[in-house]
């Protein structure tokens, strides 16, 4: 039987009866809904409030920084706080700034997942400090890059998890950053890459204290998901059958 914190993370994972799979879609570089149907996700996001697609798979909305405004239609099922608060090319946000701020989110949401940091959470001080003041948070957003090892992103998601107690949506992950690509995009092998997206999605689909998780497509080399006419490379396909 399940304890009663995985019972209330399995409850919370099924409240939209939508598959955990899901994709970062850039909206503003002409991605479109083809490029989710080719995915097969179940939701996606696009670092934004507001969508110019149907709500068909299940659009997250999120309040990336102080200057987002909010989203259309008053409050959803699910909010993405603010996007790498730690990170000066992102939202650059302070700990004090966020708090004091943070209804721009909470009112926008009932189920508030937490600022993403651009590294490992429990590494550095900004999440921890921030949660300290007992913010209402549901669920901790992670980001990883660290390469192609299926065991250390499942290390990492398990200490993350055990240290706040709290389900996760791993909003970005894969081997490598987009800029990484950029400079190496043969950095690493198809086939360690395939393998690399059929361990932990097989990982995360099982786990019920994951409730999400989305790609993040490098646009180039073995971390990119579609190649330049838009179809699929060998990782999107791997990512697209996936969660099955």
């Amino acid at each position: 039987m399940a304890s009663g914190v995985l019972a209330d993370e399995e409850s919370q994972s099924g409240k939209a009866n939508v598959s955990k799979k899901g994709f970062g879609l850039a909206e503003r570089k002409g991605m479109d809904a083809h490029n989710l149907e080719l995915l097969k996700v179940g939701w996606y996001y696009n670092w934004g409030p507001q969508t110019k697609l149907s709500n068909h798979p299940q659009f997250v909305p999120m309040i990336f920084s102080l200057k987002t405004g909010a989203p259309k239609g008053g409050s959803h099922e699910f909010i993405l706080g603010y996007n790498e608060p730690d990170n000066t090319k992102q939202s650059d946000i302070s700990v004090k700034g966020a708090l004091k701020n943070w209804n721009m989110v909470t009112s926008n949401g009932k189920t508030v997942i937490s600022p993403a940091m651009a590294g490992n959470p429990i590494a550095k001080d900004w999440l921890q400090d921030f949660m300290k003041e007992k913010p209402k948070v549901d669920c901790i957003a992670v980001h990883w890059y660290k390469g192609v090892e299926a065991g250390k992103f499942i290390k990492d998601l398990e200490e993350i998890h055990t240290h706040f107690k709290k389900p996760l949506w791993i909003t970005e992950f894969a081997p490598q950053t987009a800029a990484s690509a950029e400079a190496e995009p043969g950095k690493f092998t198809q086939a360690q890459v395939n393998a690399f997206i059929t361990a932990t999605t097989e990982f995360m689909e099982k786990t019920a204290w994951v409730q999400r998780y989305a790609w993040h497509d490098s646009h180039v080399g073995t971390s990119a998901l579609f190649n330049q006419k838009g179809e699929l490379t060998d990782s999107g396909k791997a990512y697209a059958a996936a969660g099955k």
